[in-house]
């Protein structure tokens, strides 16, 4: 009886567009406790995150970020930089800075999300304003969906691997019936299904469950790439990096230029967390759980760099060759090791990676995507319904075309970051100097006039105006990336700085157009109340009276425009001290 209704109601939900649009709303398929409760521009996913799904601990958070380093972005970016004449030591240098620059602006960019309890898609609202917003919203998601696809095509290239293990020439005799045009064959494309299939059931789980999968990843990763380059030391004995360069070694100028090449190149695969970060962060239950975090980076980043640079010279020893994808050099053992035991311990060491490149595509591509997708379609999209689409688009995308044949297009991925990085110093800038730590949560659902985040009909022109000059600055720099000797050296060389520029210059800016053009802190009828640093913290970006506001504990004792409130009440007395620092 129960099909048959459900049944029924999709036919209903079919019989129109209207009725299927309708059917598919959010409001329409949740519990009343689970929708939003603050309008169109809330949902259960950008509502700030209820005390129960604040699950992720100090361990979660470190997990999470050292563990993303162990992806093939990170194993084989020596590759490139080797081209340009730099050695492995100052690739490890140069990765090193990267890890402490990004490690910084990631703590700072987690904070105000750990406080309020709010992602990315409804906390950049108090930078860009609620419609500007939606402009980075579509941004990041566009682009995460293309590395998705990416990734998950690099998963399917160990699985591959995985299935030679198993079935011998079985697997490699499968003849080929595409065309070379299709730039995949029919055996990577069905290892590619099998480890798409595999992955899905994930675009299930909620980001707040899902920290598991990074504990796991930040244990079995490291100790799969460990075993081998051991393995790889010990066959070859030692490793020969003079042969993975064919460039002369930069020297002088040339030398200086390269290493800021490198440092571009390397936080080109490190961009998603700094936006990403408060898609996860929301879900700590303090601040502080999340400090371990650019610990986790500034220690795998480098030795991820470092250690595909050794395995790929201990390669090039006893091969012959320099394998930068770790998927060939696992197949290269393959080769010249066929025996049970060789292909059990291949086996086990591509199953690794395959789920930790795979892990990766879950915290710096799916999770974004289903949070940017609810970002900008509250009543259609839930976290879960986005990754879900991020996940079957990953189909839509044809990776193996993008990668086979296309690297102009992936040198233009590569230069997202000219337009990330400025809204990332924008969104610092504006918490920490601008705000003072202040975030009035209601608002930033709010699209009436005095809202705060409404700026000029929902647009921050100032945000936007730092936002465009430094992509300005940056981008005709992509054009010699893509064709090189097309455009000026001088071009070049910003292009080259392009992180630190736009990072610099878009925060520097916002807060140069801040002070000319001030912002509203509250709204009007809240105007003045105490703007002390981070005093909405307190009571998680609710004014005491209003609903939804969180009482202090029990231990804090809060100050707040003359009166003190403690987690007992919410009732206010006259207070006898100043205003309390954090506990």
């Amino acid at each position: 009886m129960a099909l048959r209704e459900r049944l029924s109601t999709v036919r209903y939900a079919l019989s129109s567009p209207g009725r299927f649009a309708e059917a598919l709303r959010v409001d329409n398929n949740e519990p009343e406790h689970l929708k939003g409760k603050y309008g169109k521009w809330s949902n259960k996913d950008l509502d700030p995150t209820p005390p129960e799904q604040r699950l992720w601990t100090s361990w979660s958070f470190f997990a999470f970020q050292f563990s993303i380093a162990f992806s093939p972005t990170t194993y084989n970016v020596g590759a490139s930089l080797y081209a340009i004449g730099l050695n492995w030591w100052i690739i490890f240098i140069a990765s090193i800075i990267v890890s402490i620059l990004i490690a910084t602006l990631i703590a700072l960019n987690a904070r105000g999300a750990a406080w309020y309890h709010v992602g990315y898609p409804t906390f950049v609202r108090s930078s860009s304003g609620i419609y500007g917003s939606l402009i980075f919203l579509f941004l990041r998601g566009a682009v995460a969906i293309l590395y998705m696809a990416i990734q998950t095509f690099y998963a399917g290239k160990f699985m591959a691997v995985m299935l030679r293990c198993v079935f011998g020439h079985r697997w490699t005799d499968i003849p080929n019936r595409l065309p070379e045009t299709a730039g995949i064959t029919s055996s990577d494309l069905l290892a590619f299904a099998l480890l798409w299939f595999i992955q899905f059931p994930f675009a299930f789980v909620h980001p707040s469950k899902v920290n598991i999968v990074f504990k796991i990843k930040s244990i079995v990763a490291p100790l799969g790439l460990f075993a081998t380059l051991i393995w790889a030391l010990v066959s070859s004995k030692g490793a020969d990096f003079t042969g993975l360069s064919t460039t002369e070694s930069a020297s002088g100028a040339a030398l200086g230029w390269s290493f800021m090449k490198a440092i571009n190149t390397i936080v080109s695969n490190v961009i998603p967390p700094l936006v990403n970060i408060g898609d996860l962060a929301r879900y700590a239950e303090r601040p502080r759980q999340t400090l371990p975090m650019p610990i986790g980076l500034v220690v795998s980043k480098p030795l991820v760099t470092l250690l595909g640079m050794i395995i790929t010279a201990a390669g090039y020893k006893q091969f012959g060759e320099a394998y930068w994808n770790l998927w060939d050099f696992y197949s290269s053992i393959l080769d010249k090791y066929w025996s049970p035991g060789a292909r059990a311990l291949v086996f086990l060491a591509a199953t690794i990676q395959a789920f930790a490149t795979f892990a990766t595509n879950l915290s710096s591509n799916s999770i974004p995507v289903g949070c940017d997708l609810a970002g900008l379609f509250p009543k259609y999209f839930t976290i879960v319904r986005g990754q879900i689409l991020c996940f079957v688009l990953a189909w839509a995308c044809v990776p193996w075309k993008l990668t086979y044949s296309a690297s102009s297009f992936l040198t233009f991925l590569g230069s997202y970051l000219c337009f990330i990085c400025p809204i990332v110093g924008i969104m610092v800038v504006d918490y920490w100097v601008v705000r003072k730590g202040n975030i009035h949560v209601p608002s930033l659902y709010s699209t009436t006039p005095d809202s705060p985040y409404f700026y000029y009909k929902g647009f921050n022109l100032r945000a936007f105006a730092a936002w465009v000059i430094a992509i300005a600055l940056v981008i005709p720099g992509v054009a010699g990336a893509i064709n090189p000797g097309s455009i000026g050296i001088a071009s070049t060389r910003i292009y080259n700085m392009g992180f630190l520029l736009s990072t610099i210059v878009g925060g520097l800016l916002y807060y140069v157009f801040s002070i000319v053009w001030p912002v509203s802190l509250y709204p009007p009828q809240y105007a003045d109340r105490s703007k002390a640093w981070e005093i909405m913290r307190y009571t998680e970006g609710f004014f005491p009276e209003e609903e939804g506001s969180r009482a202090p504990s029990e231990r804090e004792e809060v100050v707040i425009d003359g009166k003190a409130f403690d987690g007992s009440s919410r009732a206010a007395t006259e207070p006898e001290t100043a205003d309390k620092g954090e506990k």
